[in-house]
């Protein structure tokens, strides 16, 4: 069982992996959160048993917001978007059982890294905004998502550089996320990565990284974007490399 051979610091980790996700979950919707629980669950429990939780956890936050997002979701936007993210998906599961999981747990640390750098730069895309861009953007998210559960700096890059307000956006980002993660959990149960040990150690985490998400939503209301954005990406980023090179 994971559990079992858990110890209690590595135990004590992942919880607070999980609560400073929520945190940053309830903070901006979610955009940097799985950088922090990815690394931290690959090194202790292993990519193949981590990403899993992260999705299976995140679909579950996702669920619970959605009713306030659907009336502001551009559907003609998001749906090529989302479509191509479900389809993609598979192929990131099969990438997370066929890669060898040392290498795998580098790559998600890798990937981390990477992409909390881009954030950082504050980079925004400029470029065609067409069909064959979203496709491409979704497909991409997805792939990312069923291997490594990062896929969403890619869509939300994506939507914070075309038109719409925050409300738009942050809506629209939590459509992807919704259709992505059901895609994902799909192709993770097929898979057989979806175990009753993987459940129960979900469900233990599921109460910490919810009051997170919750305080998260309240503590950093009068905060400073920019700046807690910055910290978190710039310690995301040291925490990842450190990892990646244990």
């Amino acid at each position: 069982m994971i559990l079992n051979g858990l110890s209690a610091w590595e135990l004590a980790a992942i919880v607070v992996a999980f609560v400073a996700s929520g945190l940053v979950r309830g903070f901006n919707g979610g955009a940097g959160a799985n950088f922090i629980t990815a690394p931290v669950l690959a090194l202790i429990i292993g990519p193949r048993e981590g990403v899993p939780i992260i999705i299976l956890l995140n679909l579950i936050s996702n669920i619970q917001v959605m009713p306030g997002a659907l009336p502001h979701t551009n559907w003609k936007r998001m749906l090529p978007v989302g479509v191509a993210a479900i389809i993609m998906a598979p192929a990131g599961a099969w990438l997370l059982i066929a890669i060898e999981e040392d290498l795998m747990r580098r790559i998600v640390a890798g990937t981390s890294i990477l992409l909390s750098l881009v954030l950082l730069t504050g980079w925004r895309y400029r470029g065609p905004r067409g069909l064959p861009i979203r496709i491409g953007v979704g497909g991409l998210g997805g792939l990312v998502t069923g291997s490594v559960s990062m896929g969403g700096p890619p869509v939300f890059l994506y939507l914070l550089s075309g038109p719409g307000n925050a409300a738009s956006q942050r809506a629209d980002f939590l459509v992807f996320g919704l259709m992505v993660q059901l895609g994902a959990i799909v192709s993770f149960a097929v898979s057989g990565l979806i175990t009753l040990d993987l459940l129960v150690l979900s469900a233990i985490l599921f109460v910490p990284f919810t009051l997170a998400c919750w305080a998260g939503m309240r503590l950093f209301a009068r905060a400073s974007d920019a700046q807690f954005r910055n910290y978190t990406l710039w310690g995301i980023a040291i925490l990842s490399l450190v990892i990646a090179i244990v």
